[in-house]
C-alpha cells in the first residue's frame, strides 16, 4: 500500500508541471515587441505573437498559419466585448480555432489580436459614454485604431501578401470592422463584419439598445468614403441587434456610399449573436462567405 502511495504520489508531482505549462500565459516571459513569439500548438500552425496596436500600444495575438512559407492572404479576426465591464480584465487572447481552421484551409494567415483595454490593465478606448447620449463613433474609431494598426504591420511582412488583407470582426470588433473600412487601409482588400454593433441589451434586456437611432447614424457615418467591399452577417434570433435594426443599420452605411452585402441568417440556437463563435455556428456563415470571397479575392 504505501509503494502505491508513493508511486501514486510521484505521478501526481510529475503531472503538475505539465498542467502548469500547457496553462501558462505564452506572452508573460517574452519582451513586448512586435514578432513572433512561440509556438502555442503545432495543429494549423497556431502560435503566439505580439503585434503594434493604435498609439504606439502592443499587443498580445493569436496566429494561426497554412503550410509552407508563404507569402499568406491574411484574416485579422477581431473579438467581442463582455456583456459586463468587469470581465475586461480578464479577457484572454481569444482562439476562434473553428474560424482560423477554415480560413487557413483556404489559404490565409488568422490573425486574432487582442485589443487596447482588454484583458490587461489601462484605459479602454472602446467606451461610448453615458447610455443616454452614447458616441458609438468614438468607440468604433478607437477600436479602428487597433485594427488598423495591426494591418499596416503586418503587410510589412515577407511571409504576408501585402494587397490580400481580409478584415473580419464580430459584435464590437464588427463595428470595428466597419470603422476601419471608413479609412480604406493600405492593402485591405474586403471586410466581413459578423453580428457588428454596440449598446447591446442594455440591462440585461433583450433587443434593447443604448440608443439604436445613434447606432444607426454611426454607420452611415462609417459608410461615407468607404469604397472597400464588405459583408454583414446577422442572424433571425440575434438579440443584441434584432433584424430590423440591423437592416437599418446596413442601409444606412449604403446610402452613405459604402459597399456591403447585407445578408440575415437562419435563427442559430437560442441565441444568434454567438454564432460566430461556436464550431457548429460555422455551418450558417462559410457559405455567404466563400461566395463573396470569390467574387472579392
Amino acid at each position: 500500500m504505501n509503494r502505491l502511495l508513493s508511486a501514486l504520489a510521484i505521478v501526481c508531482l510529475l503531472a503538475v508541471p505539465a498542467t502548469a505549462s500547457a496553462q501558462s500565459d505564452p506572452w508573460a516571459k517574452a519582451e513586448r515587441k512586435p514578432g513572433f513569439v512561440q509556438v502555442i500548438s503545432t495543429k494549423f500552425n497556431e502560435e503566439a505573437w505580439y503585434v503594434p496596436g493604435g498609439f504606439g500600444a502592443v499587443l498580445k495575438a493569436r496566429v494561426f498559419r497554412p503550410a509552407g512559407a508563404g507569402p499568406y492572404k491574411v484574416a485579422i479576426i477581431n473579438h467581442g466585448s463582455p456583456a459586463k465591464a468587469s470581465d475586461r480584465p480578464t479577457m484572454t487572447v481569444p482562439a476562434y480555432r473553428a474560424a482560423a481552421e477554415w480560413f487557413v484551409g483556404r489559404g490565409y494567415m488568422v490573425v486574432i489580436p487582442l485589443r487596447r483595454g482588454y484583458g490587461e490593465s489601462g484605459s479602454w478606448p472602446e467606451d461610448y459614454g453615458s447610455c443616454a447620449r452614447p458616441d458609438f463613433v468614438a468607440a468604433g474609431k478607437a477600436g479602428a485604431d487597433d485594427i488598423v494598426a495591426v494591418a499596416a504591420y503586418l503587410r510589412t511582412l515577407k511571409t504576408v501578401q501585402s494587397n490580400r488583407i481580409l478584415l473580419v470582426g464580430q459584435s464590437a470588433g464588427g463595428f470595428g470592422v466597419v470603422a476601419a473600412t471608413s479609412r480604406n487601409p493600405d492593402g485591405v482588400f474586403a471586410a466581413i463584419n459578423v453580428a457588428g454593433g454596440r449598446g447591446g441589451h442594455q440591462g440585461g434586456n433583450e433587443n434593447e439598445n443604448c440608443s439604436p437611432d445613434r447606432l444607426v447614424t454611426a454607420m452611415r457615418t462609417f459608410g461615407s468614403g468607404a469604397k472597400v467591399p464588405s459583408l454583414w452577417l446577422y442572424t433571425k434570433n440575434d438579440t443584441f441587434f434584432e433584424p430590423a435594426l440591423s437592416q437599418r443599420m446596413a442601409e444606412a452605411y449604403r446610402s452613405a456610399g459604402g459597399r456591403s452585402e447585407y445578408v440575415l441568417l437562419p435563427a442559430y440556437k437560442k441565441e444568434g449573436h454567438e454564432m460566430f463563435g461556436q464550431a457548429d455556428g460555422r455551418m450558417l456563415w462559410t457559405g455567404p462567405v466563400a461566395e463573396f470571397l470569390k467574387k472579392v479575392e
